[in-house]
């Protein structure tokens, strides 16, 4: 199910839970420690220079087909460039407070940020929950295989997991 907001895009169950659990698999496989505290990622930079650069198959349909739904949604008039394409995982106590994904001058060419979940809200994990300071949905429970995408100036924050 897809759920138009004016800044924001939420498609419900866009992917299939066999390819969540196979992006966790290889997420656990080969992650390693992240940018912050209790917060663990795979790149796919990272599993190219690990030699498991076939690992990194199961990411670009998903990455093609999203980057389509997002130029087509948002009206963009040129072809976007896709920055990062990883998995993130956000383990207990995690959390991150009140930003925007562009905050930085490094940061300044994103436009969009789409975080795909591979895990359910109340089942997999507590806490977490994605919080937006203007706009709706204003907080995101996310369920196995929802993607969430958003402007990346739109301010927001992550709720510590538990």
């Amino acid at each position: 199910m897809v759920i138009h907001h004016t800044t924001r895009l939420l498609l419900h169950n866009f992917l299939p839970s066999n390819v969540c659990k196979e992006l966790e698999f290889i997420h656990k496989s080969c992650g390693v420690v992240g940018y912050r505290p209790h917060v663990f990622s795979t790149t796919l930079s990272h599993l190219i220079a690990t030699n498991c650069s076939g690992l990194i198959v199961p990411f670009l349909p998903i990455r093609d087909k999203v980057k389509e739904l997002v130029e087509e949604h948002f009206g963009c008039e040129y072809e976007l460039f896709v920055e990062f394409t990883g998995v993130v995982s956000w383990t207990r106590g995690a959390k991150i407070g009140w930003h925007s994904d562009n905050n930085r001058p490094y940061l300044k060419q994103r436009h969009f940020t789409v975080v795909c979940y591979l895990n359910s809200y109340g089942i997999d994990f507590k806490g977490g929950l994605f919080h937006f300071q203007e706009g709706e949905p204003s907080t995101f429970a996310p369920a196995v295989g929802d993607v969430l995408v958003y402007r990346s100036e739109d301010i927001h924050c992550v709720e510590e997991v538990r």
